[in-house]
């Protein structure tokens, strides 16, 4: 076993992982600034969310391996029960993009899916994708994964047992995340009310 130069000089390199460790901390602040600018948001919207949902919470998680690179997601608003899903998540994915994503799954998805295909026009230009994939669990946006929507999606929408709408935000676009994917999901929102 040898190690590449590349390698070796990450090895010797302290400061690149106290440099990361400062980097999530002030991802986990932005997530943590998207959560109270929507909290701020759902105080003004009329959207009536399941008696299961805790509108005072928002978890913000982080792990090291998606697809081999590190994360963060804030789930908010958020509720995973085995039956039902509706899950706002705002995610940052090392060296690849933040996006924010509405999960629908279950009786939540029984409940919207005739509104989200009636409103496919209204989807079709506002860059939003569509979860193509066979597991809600992916959030790459490889076209295995996820489609730019459009009515092509209608029988896809029609038939899913989970619908994933989510929008993909650039890494040098950080300091706008809180509002856009605060804006994402109250435009989401009023479509579905």
């Amino acid at each position: 076993m040898n190690f590449t130069e590349k390698e070796f000089s990450i090895l010797s390199d302290r400061d690149f992982l106290l440099t990361k460790v400062e980097v999530i901390n002030k991802v986990e602040q932005l997530l943590a600034l998207t959560r109270k600018e929507i909290q701020e948001a759902l105080s003004n919207i009329d959207f009536h969310f399941s008696s299961e949902m805790n509108l005072s919470a928002g978890k913000i998680s982080k792990g090291e391996n998606y697809r081999n690179l590190p994360y963060l997601v804030l789930d908010y608003p958020a509720s995973f029960h085995k039956q039902n899903i509706f899950a706002y998540r705002t995610m940052f994915w090392w060296g690849n993009f933040f996006s924010s994503t509405l999960h629908l799954q279950g009786e939540s998805l029984d409940l919207y899916r005739r509104r989200l295909i009636d409103t496919i026009d209204f989807l079709k230009d506002k860059g939003l994708f569509v979860s193509v994939g066979d597991t809600p669990w992916h959030y790459h946006y490889d076209a295995n994964n996820y489609a730019l929507i459009g009515k092509e999606h209608i029988e896809h929408l029609s038939t899913a047992t989970f619908i994933k709408l989510s929008k993909r935000m650039e890494l040098v676009e950080w300091e706008s995340v809180p509002q856009m994917a605060t804006e994402n999901l109250k435009f989401l929102l009023n479509l579905l009310h």
